[in-house]
């Protein structure tokens, strides 16, 4: 199972390793620049008997969503973030995107409407762990 979104660019054509991972970093670039956004560059463990502790996996992005504020963190605009998604993948023809669910659920997202996208996010958005719940002001007190 996988913790959190997992988004991949895939393409229709044959392209090479450092064209997909351009065009992930270009995504994670517009995606890191969202409120309560987190996007990396997916990695894994490197071969055995190789200098790096591990290796970038071509294309891939890990992205956290919260929906709870914290000090350092504001809450996701959810449907903002699918909508940029969806321009994403409006603006790279011939490019598209995967999301796999933390369930193993592989998407199409040029399958989806921006509306189920946005709901889809917000379904596997996690609040961060360990965050005191702000008590609402009542008027009166």
């Amino acid at each position: 199972m996988i913790d959190g979104l997992i988004l991949q660019v895939a393409s229709d054509g044959p392209v090479s390793d450092e064209e997909l991972a351009e065009q992930a970093r270009h995504l994670k670039d517009h995606l890191n620049q969202l409120p309560g956004v987190e996007a990396n560059e997916l990695t894994a463990e490197a071969a055995p008997g190789s200098r790096d502790t591990a290796s970038y996996i071509f294309g891939v992005l890990a992205l956290a969503v919260f929906t709870v504020p914290t000090v350092k963190r504001a809450a996701a605009d959810i449907r903002h973030l699918a909508e940029v998604i969806k321009r994403y993948q409006d603006r790279n023809k011939g490019k598209r995107l995967r999301m796999t669910l933390p369930d193993g659920t592989e998407i199409d997202v040029r399958d989806v409407s921006e509306k189920t996208l946005a709901e889809l996010i917000k379904s596997v958005s996690v609040p961060r762990q360990g965050t005191a719940a702000v008590p609402e002001k009542v008027d009166g007190d």
